[in-house]
């Protein structure tokens, strides 16, 4: 029995001892960690991969390269990690290692830079990148990439048109082609077309992505080349075979860019290959009347250009109207469109007078790229006359009455039997106008009626005081379904009565809105007398608009809750 305990006794002691020397061999090592960078070759073309290795002698560095400065001048297209332990004649020997598959964004000599480990710092490594070797002419490539640029000496803000094929006779499995990055310039996408070519006996699927670009400096522009990542099926494929990887680049281009022109004397240099002013109305400007509301749209179009680089129209002056600009709508059309940008301004009139109004021309400047040389967009010269709100009487059959003598009597040299009125036809006159004054006063007396009951059905809820948006989307949707002007007040005093939070009517809206005080008059007597009345309830809107935006402002952001003490 004592001979049994002193064995067990034994063993446990030799195992002690050696985790204790291998706890002591851990700690040296990680006591002496070392760190470096090393690659698999230093010499590659554009279009070849090569491995990164970055070690770190001890299982216990517990830190993690930083390799961000690696995506200044290479791709990261794989990444593993792994550790490794051997323990020879009581020696331990550890480490942990991430391996890194790059490809180089351009050739020439390029660094990789001292990467951070945890407190620890590699050494730089430098790597010559070769131009890859064209062999599409012989007919050897399943998959390549080929890039152009049009024109290749340009004008600032003038559209370059860059374009990147993809060219394989291989089905992909996956792949991803990098947008195109450059400096001082505006970059817009502008689609993909897919289709087949024939090329030395060959069918190949092309993908072709198209790009517009806009530089926003003079010199030389540079765009880099491209790098395609893709995986293709194998020789032989199976469901195991992950295929094989891929790396392709497209060509860099270099573009002159000339300042404008000097002979080019407009306010806003605009390079475009066509540019066009045209407008529209809400409805026929001729048919006006005094107090009525009509809209006039213009739209810029470009072709060359983006809508962000239109320029806005000049500032009309209108006497004898009241003008509601509406904020400008910048517009990019559809890829087969022949207009690129499109710049559109709508402006709202209000004649406050009869007579003609004439709108100054429009005239906007522009370098044709293709003949370069200036052109002018122009909107000519628009006239219209105004008619007075209500016609006036004739008064050409009263001045009869006014051609007799005082006395009665009748000249008969000058006056005809039937040029004198007889006495009967006297209270006949009277009779009409007695019937016109009473017809008058009861349709006075009815429109005040009105005015009193129209609070009572138009007084806002206290669930209607927390709802003004949705009684604004409600006076939308009632003006473009042309609803009748009975609906339309409605849905106005409604909206009315959830903004300022209290009972409104027309004439008390038109006093809250002094803009559409005309409007609220025309609308109220159009329902209680009668009176014709031609509005454009659009030009209504882009008021309303206004002062929601300003009465948002004014309440601020952290005032969502109505006041406590209301005027």
């Amino acid at each position: 029995m004592l001979n049994k305990t002193h064995s067990v006794f034994t063993h446990y002691t030799t195992v002690l001892a050696l985790l204790a020397l291998l706890l002591c061999q851990i700690s040296t090592a990680h006591a002496d960690t070392n760190v470096r960078a090393s690659v698999d070759r230093n010499q590659v073309s554009s279009e070849e991969t090569f491995s990164l290795s970055l070690t770190a002698d001890s299982i216990l560095f517990s830190g993690e390269p930083d390799v961000t400065a690696l995506e200044k001048d290479f791709h990261i297209i794989n990444r593993q990690q792994s550790s490794r332990t051997n323990i020879v004649n009581g020696k331990v020997n550890s480490s942990r290692q991430w391996d890194y598959t790059l490809v180089a964004k351009r050739e020439g000599t390029l660094t990789i830079p001292a990467l951070p480990m945890g407190k620890y710092t590699t050494r730089p490594i430098t790597i010559t990148v070769s131009e890859a070797t064209d062999t599409r002419q012989a007919g050897n490539e399943s998959i390549y990439l080929e890039s152009d640029i049009t024109p290749r000496d340009a004008y600032v803000q003038q559209e370059l048109q860059y374009t990147v094929k993809i060219f394989t006779s291989v089905n992909i499995l996956d792949a991803s082609l990098e947008a195109p990055e450059v400096g001082n310039a505006v970059i817009e996408a502008r689609g993909e077309e897919r289709y087949q070519t024939l090329i030395n006996g060959r069918y190949f699927q092309v993908i072709e992505r198209r790009y517009a670009i806009y530089p926003q400096t003079s010199g030389t522009l540079t765009i880099p080349a491209l790098t395609l990542q893709a995986r293709v099926e194998g020789y032989r494929p199976s469901m195991l075979d992950p295929g094989r990887l891929v790396v392709k680049r497209s060509g860099s281009h270099r573009v002159k860019v000339s300042p404008p022109p000097a002979e080019f004397n407009g306010s806003v240099f605009l390079p475009a290959r066509e540019v066009v002013l045209e407008e529209t109305w809400s409805k026929n400007p001729d048919t006006l009347k005094v107090g009525d509301s009509i809209t006039r749209t213009i739209n810029i179009k470009a072709d060359g250009l983006l809508g962000s680089q239109l320029p806005a129209l000049p500032i009309i002056d209108l006497k004898n109207a009241k003008l509601y600009p509406d904020q400008a709508k910048i517009e990019k059309s559809e890829d087969k469109s022949r207009w690129t940008g499109i710049r559109s301004e709508s402006l709202a009139v209000i004649p406050t007078r009869a007579g003609e109004f004439v709108l100054p021309e429009v005239r906007i400047a522009w370098w044709n790229t293709y003949f370069n040389r200036t052109e002018f967009a122009v909107l000519a010269e628009r006239k219209f006359i105004v008619a007075p709100a209500i016609a006036s009487f004739d008064n050409s059959q009263v001045s009869a009455m006014d051609s007799r003598p005082e006395n009665g009597t009748a000249n008969s040299n000058n006056n005809t039997p039937s040029d004198i009125e007889p006495p009967a036809s006297k209270p006949f006159i009277w009779l009409v106008i007695a019937i016109l004054s009473l017809s008058n006063i009861g349709f006075a007396f009815v429109w005040w009626r009105g005015r009193q009951r129209a609070p009572s059905a138009t007084v806002p809820s206290e669930d209607t005081y927390n709802s003004e948006d949705k009684a604004f989307k409600l006076l939308v949707k009632s003006v473009k379904a042309e609803v009748d002007h009975r609906q339309l007040r409605h849905a106005l005093t409604h909206w009315g009565g959830c903004h300022f939070k209290r009972a409104m009517t027309l004439n008390a809206l038109g006093k809250a809105i002094p803009k559409i005080s005309d409007f609220c008059q025309q609308l109220d007597a159009h329902l209680f007398s009668g009176q014709d009345i031609n509005i454009d309830a659009n030009a209504i809107l882009v008021i309303l608009k206004e002062e929601r935006e300003a009465a948002k402002a004014k309440r601020g952001p952290h005032s969502a809750l109505a006041p406590l003490y209301q005027d």
